[in-house]
């Protein structure tokens, strides 16, 4: 059976005095997640950047649902991916609100019908009254919440999310975690997971590759 995504022999260019050489890693399923963990600065967003389309391939290749997206001399655009990537920091539109950088997912969405609404990724992220409020108005905890409610109500093929909990309170964390794994399985949307938290690594990872 072919693997759902796969990366084969790559190498990911972070900067000039850093490469991350013959990486090799797949996911059999759509529903499945992996974790890349490893401390900060070692290249895992560069991983993510660059399956995201973001970033050059040097060397090797990507295939995401048996079509190549990424290689030496091809880099499908990141429009035509499908795939959604949530950044640690705040990368919401901040001339939108709340739930307009929300429903920018409905716009990106798969044919597919997500699981859940726009309302419903409101209140299971504990964002209700926050709707009207710009980006300079909320938290960082609470962008990054918002960062993936947009990203999940996409349905995309492949999921990205660097560092999701990071800016989260810790009380409001370990409850999230649970809904965010609850819906990635219903919802059976293939996902990566880049933390250096090895407790999160291993609650929602099927697999988990460690960077150093």
């Amino acid at each position: 059976m072919s693997e759902y995504f796969q990366i084969k022999h790559a190498t990911f260019f972070a900067n000039k005095d850093k490469k991350i050489e013959n990486v090799n890693f797949s996911i059999s399923s759509k529903g499945d997640i992996i974790c890349l963990l490893g401390p900060s600065g070692v290249g895992k967003t560069t991983i993510l950047r660059t399956i995201a389309g973001l970033k050059e391939l040097e060397q090797g290749e990507i295939f995401l649902n048996n079509k190549l997206i990424s290689s030496k001399n091809f880099t499908l655009s990141p429009e035509k991916r499908c795939i959604a990537l949530s950044f640690q920091e705040n990368c919401l539109f901040p001339h939108k609100s709340v739930i307009e950088n929300i429903s920018l997912g409905l716009e990106r969405r798969n044919l597919k019908k997500f699981i859940h609404s726009s309302n419903d990724l409101i209140n299971i992220f504990h964002l209700k009254g926050l709707g009207n409020k710009y980006p300079h108005e909320i938290s960082s905890g609470e962008a990054q919440r918002v960062s993936l409610a947009r990203s999940l109500l996409s349905n995309p093929d492949l999921l990205l999310l660097d560092e999701p909990f990071s800016n989260i309170d810790p009380n409001l964390r370990e409850e999230l975690q649970f809904r965010l794994k609850q819906i990635l399985i219903r919802a059976e949307i293939a996902t990566i997971i880049v933390t250096h938290d090895p407790n999160e690594a291993f609650y929602f990872a099927k697999k988990c590759g460690i960077i150093l």
